[in-house]
């Protein structure tokens, strides 16, 4: 439980469209706008589904900043349905919970539990055996608190992502590239003029992947994430970058690491990450672990993200 003692309105960037939900994602620094298509492929590039299989869904979860509050969580759901050979149709339900608080003026004390979510719907077409493109709607809310009034409130803004995947072979390898542009929508409005936007991003990224022989994969691939605030100049330095690699062997277990680069000035997250999976017929799960390496004090120290998901 936190407890805050202010005079002014809760107004903030949503927190929960600002996280890689799930464990494949962020044992590779946060890449997947242009890894191989994956259940979770929602959050970072829809376009990615029109290369997936018949039909997946993953569940996802994580016990966030447990430096600073012991109920802090993240919930993501994602799946998608192929609807003939070129056309796809995907989904997500989010859940982030800020834990429990406690408001103050000194005299009269309220609790309540900070917390959004959000729910999308996504479309994917393959236009060519090397290209998709794809496009998602998103409604998202915040339960919110004025402490000037000690009253709790919510509210809820409307957004979209579009998406570009691009995968060629070469001799036994394969190229992939991606882009987004994620969160481009309405504004939250609590109360007056307090308004908070969506974080757009637009994220760029690579990936290579290797076929070394039947019983031995690598991939390495490379993200940059470029944020952009409403009505506010977005500078290179606030650009997020990241670097990672999966190693899979038999097309049964997998090792994976990364790197997430974050300026100092704008989140300080840098970060090493490390995880593993396993896949047995239909079923697979994931797990990641962070490493944070900024030079500050960290509240992501030791965050883990679980994946367990069912495919097609």
């Amino acid at each position: 439980m936190l407890g805050f003692s202010f005079g002014w309105s809760y107004a903030q960037v949503p927190t929960l469209l600002t996280l890689a939900p799930d464990a494949r994602s962020t044992a590779m620094g946060d890449m997947g706008v242009a890894t191989s298509p994956d259940n979770n492929s929602q959050y970072f590039n829809v376009a990615k589904y029109a290369f997936a299989g018949k039909a997946g869904i993953a569940l996802s979860y994580s016990p966030w900043m447990r430096k600073l509050a012991p109920d802090m969580n993240t919930l993501y759901m994602a799946g998608y349905s192929r609807l003939d050979d070129d056309n796809y149709l995907s989904g997500s339900v989010a859940f982030f919970s800020s834990g429990e608080m406690v408001l103050s003026d000194g005299t009269t004390a309220v609790t309540f539990s900070p917390s959004e979510w959000a729910i999308d719907v996504g479309y994917a077409r393959r236009l060519t055996p090397n290209i998709s493109l794809g496009m998602a709607f998103r409604y998202v809310s915040a339960v919110y608190a004025d402490w000037n009034m000690l009253s709790i409130s919510s509210t809820g803004a409307m957004a979209a992502d579009v998406g570009a995947y691009f995968q060629y072979p070469i001799g036994k390898n394969q190229i992939a590239a991606g882009v987004s542009v994620s969160n481009v929508g309405t504004q939250f409005n609590f109360g007056g003029d307090t308004k908070a936007s969506l974080p757009m991003a637009l994220r760029v990224g690579a990936n290579y992947l290797f076929n070394l022989n039947d019983d031995h994969s690598l991939s390495l691939g490379v993200e940059l994430n470029q944020p952009f605030v409403y009505g506010a100049k977005s500078t290179f330095s606030q650009a997020l970058l990241g670097v990672g690699g999966e190693y899979i062997w038999q097309k049964t277990l997998i090792l994976r690491a990364g790197y997430l680069y974050n300026n100092k000035n704008y989140g300080d997250r840098s970060h090493l990450s490390f995880g593993a999976g396993f896949i047995y017929r239909k079923f697979g799960a994931d797990l990641s672990y962070w490493l944070p390496v900024s030079s500050s004090s960290n509240a992501l120290d030791n965050t883990i993200h679980l994946t367990a998901c069912y495919r097609l």
